[in-house]
Protein backbone atom coordinates (compact mmCIF):
# COMPACT_ATOMS: atom_id res chain seq x y z
CA UNK A 1 0.00 0.00 0.00
CA UNK A 2 2.91 2.38 0.80
CA UNK A 3 4.18 2.01 -2.13
CA UNK A 4 1.42 2.34 -4.61
CA UNK A 5 1.05 5.56 -2.58
CA UNK A 6 4.38 6.39 -3.89
CA UNK A 7 3.71 6.09 -7.03
CA UNK A 8 0.16 7.55 -6.91
CA UNK A 9 2.10 11.02 -5.73
CA UNK A 10 4.50 10.47 -8.71
CA UNK A 11 1.64 9.98 -11.46
CA UNK A 12 -0.15 13.57 -9.87
CA UNK A 13 2.39 15.52 -9.77
CA UNK A 14 2.65 16.52 -6.29
CA UNK A 15 3.84 19.58 -6.08
CA UNK A 16 5.72 18.39 -2.32
CA UNK A 17 8.94 17.13 -2.61
CA UNK A 18 8.69 13.29 -3.14
CA UNK A 19 11.89 11.09 -3.11
CA UNK A 20 12.42 8.51 -5.87
CA UNK A 21 11.52 4.85 -5.29
CA UNK A 22 15.03 2.51 -4.98
CA UNK A 23 14.07 0.75 -7.99
CA UNK A 24 14.21 4.33 -9.84
CA UNK A 25 17.88 3.91 -9.45
CA UNK A 26 19.32 2.40 -13.05
CA UNK A 27 21.97 1.10 -11.01
CA UNK A 28 20.04 -0.94 -9.64
CA UNK A 29 17.54 -1.53 -11.49
CA UNK A 30 18.66 -1.56 -15.57
CA UNK A 31 14.39 -0.88 -16.53
CA UNK A 32 14.92 2.61 -15.07
CA UNK A 33 16.68 3.69 -17.74
CA UNK A 34 13.70 2.88 -20.53
CA UNK A 35 11.06 5.68 -20.65
CA UNK A 36 8.31 5.26 -17.91
CA UNK A 37 10.99 2.80 -17.01
CA UNK A 38 10.74 3.82 -12.54
CA UNK A 39 7.21 1.78 -13.26
CA UNK A 40 8.72 -1.18 -14.11
CA UNK A 41 11.16 -4.04 -12.73
CA UNK A 42 14.12 -6.31 -14.10
CA UNK A 43 13.59 -10.17 -14.13
CA UNK A 44 16.55 -11.73 -14.43
CA UNK A 45 15.41 -14.87 -15.36
CA UNK A 46 14.89 -14.04 -19.15
CA UNK A 47 16.55 -10.59 -18.80
CA UNK A 48 12.78 -8.30 -19.64
CA UNK A 49 10.96 -5.56 -17.78
CA UNK A 50 7.96 -6.51 -16.14
CA UNK A 51 5.35 -4.29 -14.49
CA UNK A 52 5.52 -3.43 -11.05
CA UNK A 53 2.80 -5.46 -8.81
CA UNK A 54 1.30 -6.98 -11.87
CA UNK A 55 -0.72 -10.20 -10.93
CA UNK A 56 0.79 -13.50 -13.12
CA UNK A 57 3.74 -13.78 -15.56
CA UNK A 58 6.23 -14.02 -14.41
CA UNK A 59 5.40 -14.63 -11.49
CA UNK A 60 2.51 -17.57 -10.77
CA UNK A 61 -0.38 -16.48 -11.38
CA UNK A 62 -1.86 -15.68 -7.84
CA UNK A 63 1.61 -13.96 -7.27
CA UNK A 64 2.05 -10.09 -8.15
CA UNK A 65 5.78 -8.62 -8.66
CA UNK A 66 6.92 -6.55 -6.28
CA UNK A 67 10.36 -4.47 -5.14
CA UNK A 68 13.00 -7.16 -3.81
CA UNK A 69 16.47 -6.81 -2.12
CA UNK A 70 18.84 -4.59 -4.38
CA UNK A 71 21.66 -7.12 -4.86
CA UNK A 72 23.05 -6.80 -8.18
CA UNK A 73 20.55 -7.39 -10.43
CA UNK A 74 18.26 -9.51 -8.52
CA UNK A 75 15.49 -6.27 -8.24
CA UNK A 76 12.18 -8.38 -7.73
CA UNK A 77 10.73 -11.03 -6.92
CA UNK A 78 7.09 -12.73 -6.30
CA UNK A 79 4.62 -12.22 -3.78
CA UNK A 80 1.12 -12.57 -2.61
CA UNK A 81 -0.83 -9.54 -2.76
CA UNK A 82 -2.14 -7.48 0.64
CA UNK A 83 -4.81 -9.39 2.32
CA UNK A 84 -3.69 -13.09 1.06
CA UNK A 85 -1.09 -15.30 1.64
CA UNK A 86 0.37 -18.74 0.91
CA UNK A 87 0.88 -22.02 2.64
CA UNK A 88 4.91 -23.21 3.13
CA UNK A 89 6.16 -24.24 -0.02
CA UNK A 90 3.03 -23.37 -1.91
CA UNK A 91 3.07 -20.74 -4.57
CA UNK A 92 -1.18 -19.96 -4.57
CA UNK A 93 -2.48 -17.21 -2.69
CA UNK A 94 -5.42 -17.33 -0.86
CA UNK A 95 -8.03 -14.63 0.96
CA UNK A 96 -7.01 -13.92 4.74
CA UNK A 97 -9.97 -14.87 7.15
CA UNK A 98 -11.50 -16.97 4.60
CA UNK A 99 -11.79 -20.63 4.13
CA UNK A 100 -9.31 -20.87 1.45
CA UNK A 101 -6.95 -23.80 1.48
CA UNK A 102 -8.23 -25.03 5.06
CA UNK A 103 -10.89 -27.56 6.01
CA UNK A 104 -14.50 -26.89 6.93
CA UNK A 105 -14.87 -25.13 9.62
CA UNK A 106 -11.16 -23.46 9.50
CA UNK A 107 -10.03 -20.15 8.66
CA UNK A 108 -6.54 -18.99 6.91
CA UNK A 109 -5.04 -16.71 9.56
CA UNK A 110 -1.75 -14.81 8.60
CA UNK A 111 1.08 -16.07 10.42
CA UNK A 112 2.21 -12.58 11.78
CA UNK A 113 5.84 -12.98 12.06
CA UNK A 114 6.09 -13.48 7.93
CA UNK A 115 4.09 -10.45 7.23
CA UNK A 116 7.03 -8.10 9.57
CA UNK A 117 10.36 -9.11 7.36
CA UNK A 118 10.71 -9.82 3.46
CA UNK A 119 9.50 -12.96 2.06
CA UNK A 120 7.04 -15.03 1.65
CA UNK A 121 3.19 -13.42 3.81
CA UNK A 122 2.11 -17.00 4.96
CA UNK A 123 -0.69 -18.16 6.64
CA UNK A 124 -2.33 -21.06 8.67
CA UNK A 125 -4.81 -23.08 8.72
CA UNK A 126 -6.93 -22.51 12.58
CA UNK A 127 -10.38 -22.76 14.43
CA UNK A 128 -12.34 -20.14 15.26
CA UNK A 129 -12.14 -19.55 19.15
CA UNK A 130 -14.72 -20.43 21.08
CA UNK A 131 -17.50 -17.65 21.71
CA UNK A 132 -19.61 -17.71 25.04
CA UNK A 133 -22.43 -19.49 23.66
CA UNK A 134 -24.40 -20.50 20.24
CA UNK A 135 -26.06 -16.77 19.87
CA UNK A 136 -22.49 -15.56 19.45
CA UNK A 137 -20.37 -16.02 16.65
CA UNK A 138 -16.72 -15.24 16.00
CA UNK A 139 -15.25 -13.17 13.29
CA UNK A 140 -11.74 -13.58 12.74
CA UNK A 141 -10.75 -10.63 11.31
CA UNK A 142 -10.76 -8.54 14.59
CA UNK A 143 -11.13 -11.75 16.85
CA UNK A 144 -13.98 -10.80 18.76
CA UNK A 145 -17.85 -12.39 19.09
CA UNK A 146 -20.89 -10.84 17.83
CA UNK A 147 -24.13 -11.96 18.19
CA UNK A 148 -25.94 -13.89 15.32
CA UNK A 149 -28.32 -12.28 13.23
CA UNK A 150 -27.21 -8.71 14.04
CA UNK A 151 -24.94 -6.34 11.42
CA UNK A 152 -21.84 -7.24 13.83
CA UNK A 153 -19.00 -6.08 11.82
CA UNK A 154 -21.33 -6.41 8.59
CA UNK A 155 -21.65 -3.33 6.08
CA UNK A 156 -24.83 -2.08 6.38
CA UNK A 157 -27.22 -3.91 5.19
CA UNK A 158 -25.99 -7.31 5.62
CA UNK A 159 -26.50 -9.44 8.67
CA UNK A 160 -23.72 -11.67 10.36
CA UNK A 161 -24.66 -15.67 9.98
CA UNK A 162 -23.15 -18.73 9.92
CA UNK A 163 -22.18 -19.61 5.64
CA UNK A 164 -22.08 -23.03 4.15
CA UNK A 165 -18.33 -23.16 5.21
CA UNK A 166 -19.16 -23.19 8.52
CA UNK A 167 -17.72 -19.72 9.35
CA UNK A 168 -19.56 -16.11 9.98
CA UNK A 169 -20.10 -14.42 7.27
CA UNK A 170 -21.68 -11.42 5.98
CA UNK A 171 -24.94 -11.89 3.85
CA UNK A 172 -28.44 -11.18 2.78
CA UNK A 173 -31.07 -13.15 1.85
CA UNK A 174 -34.24 -12.49 -0.17
CA UNK A 175 -36.97 -13.96 1.39
CA UNK A 176 -35.41 -14.45 4.96
CA UNK A 177 -37.47 -12.73 7.80
CA UNK A 178 -34.93 -10.32 8.05
CA UNK A 179 -35.07 -8.90 4.38
CA UNK A 180 -36.44 -5.85 3.49
CA UNK A 181 -38.01 -5.73 -0.43
CA UNK A 182 -38.06 -1.76 -0.50
CA UNK A 183 -34.02 -1.35 -0.54
CA UNK A 184 -33.05 -5.58 -0.44
CA UNK A 185 -31.45 -5.13 2.41
CA UNK A 186 -31.28 -6.86 5.63
CA UNK A 187 -31.56 -6.03 9.25
CA UNK A 188 -31.63 -7.35 12.93
CA UNK A 189 -35.44 -7.28 14.36
CA UNK A 190 -35.91 -4.67 16.89
CA UNK A 191 -32.97 -2.58 15.53
CA UNK A 192 -33.88 1.02 13.57
CA UNK A 193 -33.43 -0.42 10.15
CA UNK A 194 -34.83 1.16 7.37
CA UNK A 195 -37.48 2.62 10.02
CA UNK A 196 -38.29 6.37 10.71
CA UNK A 197 -36.96 7.73 14.13
CA UNK A 198 -39.16 6.23 17.09
CA UNK A 199 -39.93 2.85 14.80
CA UNK A 200 -38.29 -0.57 14.83
CA UNK A 201 -38.11 -3.10 12.38
CA UNK A 202 -40.02 -5.56 13.54
CA UNK A 203 -40.41 -9.50 12.97
CA UNK A 204 -43.09 -9.98 10.02
CA UNK A 205 -40.46 -7.45 7.82
CA UNK A 206 -42.45 -4.39 9.08
CA UNK A 207 -41.68 -0.62 10.71
CA UNK A 208 -43.51 0.10 13.91
CA UNK A 209 -43.53 0.60 17.70
CA UNK A 210 -45.86 -1.37 20.37
CA UNK A 211 -46.55 -0.22 23.49
CA UNK A 212 -45.74 -3.48 25.14
CA UNK A 213 -42.03 -3.82 24.20
CA UNK A 214 -39.18 -2.39 26.30
CA UNK A 215 -37.90 -0.48 23.52
CA UNK A 216 -40.96 1.64 24.39
CA UNK A 217 -40.22 5.03 25.37
CA UNK A 218 -43.12 7.11 27.63
CA UNK A 219 -42.33 10.43 26.85
CA UNK A 220 -41.71 10.36 23.54
CA UNK A 221 -44.46 7.51 22.35
CA UNK A 222 -41.51 5.90 20.47
CA UNK A 223 -39.23 2.88 20.23
CA UNK A 224 -35.63 2.85 20.09
CA UNK A 225 -32.92 0.46 19.69
CA UNK A 226 -31.64 -0.83 23.23
CA UNK A 227 -28.36 0.13 24.42
CA UNK A 228 -27.93 2.96 21.67
CA UNK A 229 -28.26 6.75 22.69
CA UNK A 230 -32.25 6.37 21.45
CA UNK A 231 -34.29 9.50 22.78
CA UNK A 232 -31.35 10.36 26.35
CA UNK A 233 -29.23 13.07 26.39
CA UNK A 234 -25.20 13.49 25.52
CA UNK A 235 -23.59 10.68 27.15
CA UNK A 236 -26.61 8.28 28.27
CA UNK A 237 -27.52 5.17 27.04
CA UNK A 238 -31.27 3.78 26.75
CA UNK A 239 -31.46 0.37 28.33
CA UNK A 240 -33.75 -1.82 30.79
CA UNK A 241 -33.94 -0.56 34.37
CA UNK A 242 -36.86 -2.62 35.43
CA UNK A 243 -37.84 -6.06 35.38
CA UNK A 244 -41.29 -7.26 37.04
CA UNK A 245 -44.30 -9.60 36.03
CA UNK A 246 -46.02 -7.06 33.60
CA UNK A 247 -42.79 -6.87 31.22
CA UNK A 248 -39.51 -4.94 31.32
CA UNK A 249 -39.14 -0.95 31.30
CA UNK A 250 -36.35 0.94 29.68
CA UNK A 251 -34.98 4.65 30.21
CA UNK A 252 -32.46 6.81 29.69
CA UNK A 253 -29.04 5.98 32.06
CA UNK A 254 -25.36 7.51 32.07
CA UNK A 255 -22.75 5.22 29.99
CA UNK A 256 -20.65 3.45 31.90
CA UNK A 257 -17.49 4.98 33.28
CA UNK A 258 -19.76 8.31 33.43
CA UNK A 259 -21.32 10.71 35.84
CA UNK A 260 -24.53 12.41 35.49
CA UNK A 261 -23.13 17.03 35.85
CA UNK A 262 -25.45 19.19 37.20
CA UNK A 263 -26.51 20.21 33.08
CA UNK A 264 -28.07 17.08 33.02
CA UNK A 265 -25.69 15.45 30.72
CA UNK A 266 -23.52 12.42 31.52
CA UNK A 267 -19.52 12.22 30.93
CA UNK A 268 -16.98 10.51 30.65
CA UNK A 269 -15.08 10.34 34.55
CA UNK A 270 -11.62 12.56 34.89
CA UNK A 271 -12.34 14.10 30.99
CA UNK A 272 -12.97 18.12 31.66
CA UNK A 273 -16.99 17.63 30.79
CA UNK A 274 -18.51 20.87 31.52
CA UNK A 275 -16.20 22.04 34.21
CA UNK A 276 -13.64 24.70 33.98
CA UNK A 277 -10.54 24.38 32.03
CA UNK A 278 -8.21 23.32 34.78
CA UNK A 279 -10.74 20.69 36.30
CA UNK A 280 -11.82 17.12 35.41
CA UNK A 281 -15.27 15.46 36.42
CA UNK A 282 -15.06 12.89 39.25
CA UNK A 283 -17.58 10.54 40.54
CA UNK A 284 -20.93 11.76 41.44
CA UNK A 285 -20.91 14.48 38.73
CA UNK A 286 -18.71 17.14 41.22
CA UNK A 287 -15.99 19.77 38.98
CA UNK A 288 -12.70 18.74 40.51
CA UNK A 289 -9.45 20.67 40.36
CA UNK A 290 -7.00 18.35 37.77
CA UNK A 291 -4.64 16.98 40.69
CA UNK A 292 -1.74 15.83 38.15
CA UNK A 293 1.20 18.12 36.59
CA UNK A 294 1.98 18.14 32.90
CA UNK A 295 3.00 14.69 31.71
CA UNK A 296 0.87 12.71 34.31
CA UNK A 297 -1.96 10.40 34.56
CA UNK A 298 -4.64 10.24 37.33
CA UNK A 299 -4.61 6.67 38.60
CA UNK A 300 -8.17 6.75 40.78
CA UNK A 301 -7.32 3.18 42.18
CA UNK A 302 -4.09 4.82 43.86
CA UNK A 303 -5.44 8.48 44.16
CA UNK A 304 -1.95 9.57 42.77
CA UNK A 305 -0.56 10.58 39.64
CA UNK A 306 2.17 8.56 37.30
CA UNK A 307 4.13 9.19 34.11
CA UNK A 308 2.61 6.84 31.42
CA UNK A 309 5.20 4.37 30.49
CA UNK A 310 6.28 3.39 34.07
CA UNK A 311 5.62 -0.06 35.89
CA UNK A 312 4.39 1.44 39.41
CA UNK A 313 1.42 0.77 40.39
CA UNK A 314 0.36 -2.17 37.86
CA UNK A 315 0.85 -5.58 37.77
CA UNK A 316 4.27 -7.50 36.46
CA UNK A 317 4.50 -7.06 32.32
CA UNK A 318 1.82 -3.55 32.89
CA UNK A 319 2.71 -0.38 32.26
CA UNK A 320 0.62 3.00 33.03
CA UNK A 321 -1.10 4.50 29.51
CA UNK A 322 -3.34 5.90 28.61
CA UNK A 323 -7.28 5.75 28.91
CA UNK A 324 -7.69 4.56 24.89
CA UNK A 325 -11.55 3.84 25.81
CA UNK A 326 -11.83 7.47 25.79
CA UNK A 327 -12.43 9.47 22.57
CA UNK A 328 -10.75 12.77 22.74
CA UNK A 329 -13.25 14.01 19.62
CA UNK A 330 -16.15 13.02 21.45
CA UNK A 331 -15.39 12.90 25.79
CA UNK A 332 -12.52 15.65 25.32
CA UNK A 333 -8.66 14.82 27.13
CA UNK A 334 -8.73 12.17 29.47
CA UNK A 335 -6.47 12.48 32.95
CA UNK A 336 -6.88 8.56 33.32
CA UNK A 337 -4.47 6.25 33.84
CA UNK A 338 -5.00 3.06 33.35
CA UNK A 339 -2.54 -0.68 33.29
CA UNK A 340 -2.07 -2.28 29.75
CA UNK A 341 0.48 -4.59 27.87
CA UNK A 342 4.42 -3.91 28.26
CA UNK A 343 6.49 -7.08 28.03
CA UNK A 344 6.99 -9.81 29.91
CA UNK A 345 3.74 -11.17 31.16
CA UNK A 346 1.70 -10.06 28.33
CA UNK A 347 4.67 -11.40 26.09
CA UNK A 348 4.03 -14.93 27.60
CA UNK A 349 0.54 -15.00 27.33
CA UNK A 350 0.73 -14.66 23.40
CA UNK A 351 3.36 -17.17 23.86
CA UNK A 352 1.06 -19.47 25.30
CA UNK A 353 -2.02 -19.18 22.82
CA UNK A 354 0.80 -20.21 20.57
CA UNK A 355 1.44 -23.35 21.63
CA UNK A 356 -2.84 -24.02 20.72
CA UNK A 357 -2.09 -22.94 17.33
CA UNK A 358 -2.32 -26.48 14.88
CA UNK A 359 1.26 -26.15 13.13
CA UNK A 360 3.07 -23.70 15.08
CA UNK A 361 5.45 -23.20 18.47
CA UNK A 362 6.88 -20.57 20.06
CA UNK A 363 10.63 -19.73 19.33
CA UNK A 364 12.32 -17.33 20.86
CA UNK A 365 9.45 -15.72 22.58
CA UNK A 366 8.16 -15.01 19.02
CA UNK A 367 5.37 -17.58 17.50
CA UNK A 368 6.46 -19.09 14.37
CA UNK A 369 4.74 -21.63 12.15
CA UNK A 370 6.97 -24.89 11.52
CA UNK A 371 8.66 -26.52 9.05
CA UNK A 372 9.49 -22.32 7.70
CA UNK A 373 12.68 -20.69 7.70
CA UNK A 374 11.42 -18.48 10.53
CA UNK A 375 14.60 -17.09 12.47
CA UNK A 376 16.55 -19.70 11.22
CA UNK A 377 19.34 -19.16 8.18
CA UNK A 378 18.94 -20.53 4.67
CA UNK A 379 18.76 -23.73 3.71
CA UNK A 380 17.23 -24.67 7.64
CA UNK A 381 13.85 -24.63 8.86
CA UNK A 382 11.94 -24.53 12.80
CA UNK A 383 11.38 -28.18 13.40
CA UNK A 384 11.05 -30.40 16.64
CA UNK A 385 13.95 -32.50 17.76
CA UNK A 386 13.86 -35.95 18.80
CA UNK A 387 13.35 -34.61 22.57
CA UNK A 388 10.29 -32.21 21.08
CA UNK A 389 12.12 -29.01 21.60
CA UNK A 390 11.71 -26.65 18.74
CA UNK A 391 15.31 -25.62 17.01
CA UNK A 392 16.61 -24.58 13.74
CA UNK A 393 17.34 -27.74 11.72
CA UNK A 394 18.87 -28.10 7.98
CA UNK A 395 16.29 -29.18 5.61
CA UNK A 396 16.43 -32.16 4.12
CA UNK A 397 19.18 -32.91 1.45
CA UNK A 398 21.25 -29.61 1.94
CA UNK A 399 23.88 -28.62 4.26
CA UNK A 400 23.50 -25.52 6.45
CA UNK A 401 24.26 -23.18 9.17
CA UNK A 402 21.79 -24.47 12.12
CA UNK A 403 22.17 -20.71 14.04
CA UNK A 404 18.93 -18.85 14.42
CA UNK A 405 19.36 -15.42 12.84
CA UNK A 406 19.16 -12.25 16.00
Amino acid sequence: MAAWLWLAALLCGSHAAVLPPPWADVRRNPCAAHPRGWLMLYWPADGKCYTIYKKGHPCPETQELSPGRWGGRTVAECKCPPGTAQLPHTTNCHKLFEKGPCRAGEYFAPVEESFNKRGERQGMCVRPQQCADETLLYWPPDGRCYYRHTQGPCYTGALLDVGADGLANCSCTPGSPHHWAADGSCYAHYSRGPCERGQLFLPGAKCGCEAHLPHYHNATDGCYELDSIGPCPKGHLFSISEVSSRGSRSECRCKAFHARAADGACYRLYTRGPCAHDEMIARGGRCTKVPCARGRLYVPERRRCYRPGTAEPCPAGEVVAFDFEARPALDGLSHNGVCACGNGVCARREVEACSSRKGAAPFNATCHILHTQGPCAPGAWLARDARGRVACQCRPDTTCDVTAES
